[in-house]
């Protein structure tokens, strides 16, 4: 019985060490940005998923693929598309490709809203301190 166990094990083994991975990068608007080693096979929804999927703040309908093969060309891709299912065949990401997922434009007014809030607060708060009596 343990024999049977450690062959499959190896079997296992075997099947990843053949298996032939790439190194992308996901950066954006996901949850765990950074650079991935994936599968050959891997297209730009896989990518987006190996990352952790996208955040709440993110725009997929504008995502950014760089290809590192093709002189750093650059192209959007509406990736909602492909997970509604009204495009087929996502692109298949090569090794040294890039995927950015931008923030939805709601996003980018909140937090310049809110970053003039802080400035009004502090600009606020010195004027208070450096008032004359």
């Amino acid at each position: 019985m343990i024999i049977f166990y450690l062959l499959i094990i190896s079997q296992a083994q075997l099947r990843f060490q053949e298996e032939v991975l790439i190194r992308i990068q996901v950066w954006g608007e996901v949850r765990s940005p950074g650079i991935y080693s994936v599968p050959t096979t891997t297209n730009l929804v896989e990518a987006i998923s190996f990352s952790g999927g996208p955040t709440s703040r993110s725009d997929l309908n504008r995502v950014k693929l760089v290809k590192a093969l093709r002189g750093k060309k650059t192209d959007f891709y509406n990736v909602n598309d492909y997970i509604s299912g009204k495009k087929r065949d996502p692109p298949i990401l090569d090794s040294g490709d890039l995927v950015y997922i931008p923030q939805t434009l709601t996003s980018k007014i909140a937090d310049f809203v809110r970053f003039t809030g802080i400035v009004a607060a502090i600009a606020y708060t010195i004027y208070r301190i450096t008032e004359p009596e």
